[in-house]
This record gives C-alpha cells, structure tokens and sequence, in this order.
C-alpha cells in the first residue's frame, strides 16, 4: 500500500505548497520511495509511494495528462492491464506503461464506468480541471483506505486518519455510536469512522465532488453469473484456471515475493499452487516461504508447516511472533491515530516485515479471504426449494449431520433452512446477513443507558444491507465484499505494512475469482458438513492430503490474552476511559478475562464461550484514546 492524500475548494481558493506540505508533514510514516505533490487552482494532490510493481519504479504521481490536464492519484495494483489497453485502442500508452497512466486514459475513455473495467486492488482520485471535478473509486473488497471530509469550503481526502486530522488542523472529535459499535464487537457503520467528521468511502463504491456538492454510489452491485448449473468438474476447472490467474497476478513484482505459510489450507494452497506453476513455467521463480511460529505454544503450527514444506521440496523462513511491546503500540497510536494492532497480528506481521526488509522484498502473499469466499453455507437451500430442486435439496439434507438416519431432524432442517427463510422475516435477516446473526439487546459489558443515548440498536438496525440480487446465496455472499469490520481490523495492519515498505497481497480476493464464487453452486462450497469442498477438490495433487483434509485452525487468542494480561498490570478496567465514562462495565470485562486466563493456563482445550473481542477491543479502545486522542505526544 502506498497512500493518496487531497484538496479541493469549493469557493475556488487555490491550493498552496504550504497546505500541501502540512498534509504530507501530518504522515510521515508513509512515501518509503518517496511523497509527490501536485497543486493548481483550487486542487492539490500527494502521493507517498511504494513502489511493488516493475512499472512503478519510473512512474510520477501525481500523475498529469498532458492533453485534457486530467490528474490521476492511484494506490493500488492494476491486474488487468492488458485486456484495459487493448480496450483503449489507439490510446493504449503502451506495455511499460505505469498502472497509473493506464488508468488515467480508461477514465478518458469509460468515465463514472471506469472501475467496471478494473480489476486489481486500488483507491484512486481524479481530477478534471476543465469541470472542477473529482472522481474517486475503491475496489470491490476495499484493501486500500479512503477516508474523506467535507467543511465548510473545501473536500479532503486520505489514506491515514493522520494526513486529514493533523494535516488540516481538524478538532478530534468522537464518533461515540461508532466507538459503541467496536465496543460492542458488532461494527457495522460503512461509511463511519471512530473519528466524527471523518467519512469513508465504502468498499465498491465511487464518489464524485461537484461544486463542493459529494454523490457516492455503488458500483458493484451486480448482476453476477448464477453457475449452479455448471458440473462439479466444471466448477473445478474454473476454479483452478482464475485461481491460478489470481496468482500470475499477485506475484507480478519488481523484486522476489514471499508468501506467508501457516499450514492452514488457504495458505499451504497458495504456496503449492504457485510451486506448481513455477514447475510449469507460468511463473518465473518460487515465492519465499515466511512462517510465523509460536514454539511450544498451542497456536504453533510447525507440524502443518513441514508437510507443505516436503511436498514443495521447499524450506520456510521460521519467524518467531514478536511478544507484544505497548510501548510500541502506544507510539503507533500516537503517530498515526490508528487503533494499536491486535496482539496475534501484531507479533506475525512485526516479525514478516522485519524479514522482509532483511531480505530486501517488498511483496508478501497471504491466504486472507479462503475463510470469507470458500467456506460456503446453506444459503442456497431457500434457492432450490424456489426452484422445485427437491432432489438435490434432499440429497444436501442426507448429507448434513446425521443426514435421514434421523428423518425428523433432516426434516426440520429443511424446514428450517429452506422454506424458513421464504416464510419469516427474522429467519431471512439471520440468512442473508449471518455477521449480524445476533439479537439486538446491548451485550452485558455495555452500559445499557450509553447504549440508549448512542442510538445502538438502531444502529445496528439501520445496518446497511446488500442489494437485491435475485438469489440468496448470492446476496448472503455479497457480504464478504462490504464487511464493515474489516475496516478496524485490517486498515492499520496493511498500514503497518506500509510504513515498513511492504505490501500485502491477496490472491482469493481477486474480482474475477470472487465474481465466480458469488455464483458458484452451493454444494460446491459446503458439501454436507465440510467447508471449502471446492478448494479442497482443486487442491488435489497439490498438496499433502493431511492437509487438504484438514477441517481446525490454531487458536491464535494466546497472544492477545498475554498483552491483556500485560496491560492490566498497569492499568486495570476501571482506570480506563470506558469505564470511567460509563460505557462499559468493568467487572463483565473481568469475568470474561479470568475465564480465558483459566483456558490460557490449561494449555489448550476448549476455549471460553465468552466473547473475548469485547476484552481486547476494551483495551486497544483505551490505549487510542490515551495515545491518539487525549495525549499529544507525536504530534
């Protein structure tokens, strides 16, 4: 990730240098290779680069057009490059041409439909002098932030809540509804931010700045290719040519690529996937190897880790996951304005980047997204009962559980899955938006009166929903393209990642591998009671079938329970200003820490069914209010 940053006045006042130079002064943990800026009349631009790609080592952004004046800002990675220049025609800028440049003369060509015609990962802005007028768009599962203010005579925008609030000289105000959100482990706001006044652009979605007047839209709305009909085969054929397309491109870098291996299924399948395609030539060298470990913890996965190694003929680079510092965390808050990262991402991520600087590479693989594409759920059940399926419908119900060894509970499961939903409001909601499956009462460690006065159930009432797409399972899976909680969780890893000079990427989130799933039968994602069917059939002879039969993950809460744990050392519930403010309940909080301390000390077993989010969300809650909105210290 690089980052975007600008300006636009709405009254006509021209941008400065000065102005331009604050923005950049404001993020200095960006622009490794570098911060451009670009200002003229009433709009100014900066860009903090990284450059990942062979093209963008002789690209400048801001980037101009010479003819139309047309000014590009482009974080991301284009993966389609050829199929957008030979759309353009005569003007195609040619094969070295940086992604930027491409996509500048697209919008020339396509307009407000410019991001129909990308694939890749990317936020970027244009602007056209001749009308005034900005142009933003975000991919579809929205790796690259765009964050964005409207005051009284101007619009900004950034990456980093850093570049708008310190850069502008903006009040820190709280968005308590949205804090009341991460609070609660139930986010849902896609368009808010913990900051008030501070607004994102959704996942998706384009934005356009007329007059000083904003107009944002959906873009990816559909409609996506209903395959249900398409043989089991035929899926898997499908599945493997995108898959191995979404590998060409994400291994496409001006250095070595490294991909993390944990000995899950999604990342020992990206990594033997590729061993595979160097085997056959279709990519030019093997990606590196890079495990984090735990030894002698219950989360370490070095068992897993060796089978992929041997069936690669390969050997990982073991990191050991860094303790975490909140010493650290707390000048990461105070420099950025980010929440501090989760502990279990903290210590991995700390460990890759500084192997990765070491080893001089820039790019890193991962497995983010199997989870949310490939996991599949009975979603589809309500679809073949619409459409008089009864044979296959009856067949899934065989299949599931005790299957028609237990009629009346295979009976009911129909009932309840695929004519429940057709029937029942309730049952629909829970169906199509399964991450908001839970009742709208304020969870116990929430004062219920904060909860009132923030308007939470309301909130989470209001959430948005996805859009009608002519199908269950479809609209239950367009959700993974719009998960709001991906916004806290990952925006200040990848952010990270950045300040270290590297990039992550993620190949089962390429657009047209997720265009595909969105239609794909749904017995080919969850067959009977086994997840990721499809995955695993594509994986066959690639890798160990010990892993591609494998159904647990590691428990990785073992980190987060040690920083907790650190930090209530120093600072207990009822010192924090949650606590202090009423918004949370202290001894709730205690209860479910001493559960998971009893588990932590077991050494494994079934964890707490207690919501240990609420516990870290709590304490990183805490230290950003300290660092990044209460203490100046960094500024």
């Amino acid at each position: 990730m690089s980052g975007i940053a600008g300006l636009v006045f709405a009254s006509g006042r021209p941008v400065t240098a000065d102005m331009l130079d604050r923005l950049a002064a404001a993020t200095p943990h960006l622009g490794i290779d570098g911060v451009g800026r670009w200002h003229d009349g009433p709009a100014g631009f900066v860009r903090f680069a990284l450059h990942t790609t062979p093209e963008a080592t002789t690209e400048a952004q801001p980037h101009a057009d010479r003819a139309s004046g047309a000014v590009i800002l482009f974080d991301g990675r284009l993966d389609n490059r050829d199929a957008l220049r030979e759309a353009l025609g005569p003007a195609d800028p040619g094969a070295a041409a940086p992604d930027c440049v491409i996509v500048l003369a697209a919008h020339g060509r396509f307009g407000d439909e410019l991001p129909q015609r990308l694939v890749g990962d990317y936020a970027l802005a244009i602007w056209q002098p001749g009308t005034r007028r900005l142009f933003a768009a975000r991919s579809p599962v929205g790796m690259r932030p765009f964050l964005w203010t409207r005051q009284d005579d101007f619009f900004a925008f950034a990456s980093e809540p850093s570049t708008l609030i310190r850069g502008l000289g903006l009040p820190k105000r709280l968005n308590e509804g949205a804090i009341g959100e991460h609070l609660a482990a139930r986010f849902v706001t896609d368009t808010e931010t913990l900051w008030d006044g501070i607004y994102r652009l959704p996942p998706g979605h384009a934005l356009c700045v007329d007059d000083g007047r904003v107009r944002s839209w959906c873009w990816n709305a559909g409609p996506f290719a209903d395959h249900m009909d398409l043989s089991e085969s035929e899926h898997v054929e499908q599945f493997r040519a995108l898959f191995d397309q979404a590998l060409i491109a994400t291994t496409r870098s001006e250095r070595p690529v490294a991909a993390q291996l944990s000995g899950g299924l999604d990342s020992s399948a990206v990594v033997g996937r590729i061993d595979q395609l160097v085997r056959d030539g279709r990519i030019g060298a093997m990606v590196e190897a890079v495990s984090a470990r735990y030894p002698g913890e219950i989360c370490d996965e070095g068992e897993w880790i060796a089978e992929v190694e041997a069936q690669c003929g390969i050997r990982s680079t073991m990191v050991e996951g860094a303790p975490f510092d909140a010493m650290k965390a707390a000048t990461w808050c105070a420099q950025t304005l980010h929440l501090p990262l989760r502990p279990n991402t903290a210590g991995t991520v700390e460990s890759v980047c500084r192997h990765l600087n070491d080893r001089g590479l820039r790019v890193a693989l991962t497995g983010e997204g199997g989870d949310d594409w490939l996991a599949g759920s009975r979603a589809h059940w309500p679809d073949l009962f619409r459409r008089g399926r009864w044979g296959g419908l009856v067949s899934e119900a065989g299949a599931a559980g005790a299957g028609w060894g237990r009629p009346v509970r295979a009976t009911r499961a129909i009932l309840a899955g695929a004519v429940g939903p057709l029937l029942s409001r309730s049952r629909r909601e829970r169906l199509l938006r399964p991450h908001l499956d839970f009742s709208q009462d304020t969870p116990p460690w929430l004062s219920p009166d904060w909860a009132r006065r923030i308007d939470l159930a309301d909130r989470w009432a209001d959430a948005p929903r996805p859009p009608a797409l002519g199908s269950f399972s479809q609209t239950q899976r367009y959700r993974v393209y719009s998960l709001a909680r991906r916004h806290i969780n990952m925006d200040n890893v990848f952010s990270y990642a950045a300040s270290r000079g590297i990039e992550f990427r993620h190949p089962f989130h390429d657009l047209r591998l997720t265009r595909f799933l969105m239609g794909a039968a749904g017995d080919m994602l969850r067959r009977g009671d086994s997840k990721k069917y499809l995955l695993r059939e594509a994986m066959r002879d690639v890798l160990p079938e010990r892993i591609r039969q494998r159904t647990d993950k590691a428990n990785i809460s073992a980190p987060i329970i040690d920083a907790v744990t650190q930090r209530l050392e120093k600072r207990p519930f009822r010192d924090m200003y949650g606590v202090r403010n009423g918004w949370v309940d202290a001894a709730v909080l205690e209860q479910i820490q001493a559960e998971h301390l009893v588990w932590r000390g077991a050494g494994g077993g079934a964890p707490p069914v207690s919501a240990y989010a609420a516990v870290w969300n709590m304490v990183a809650t805490d230290m950003w209010l300290e660092y990044a909105f209460e203490n100046e210290r960094g500024e």
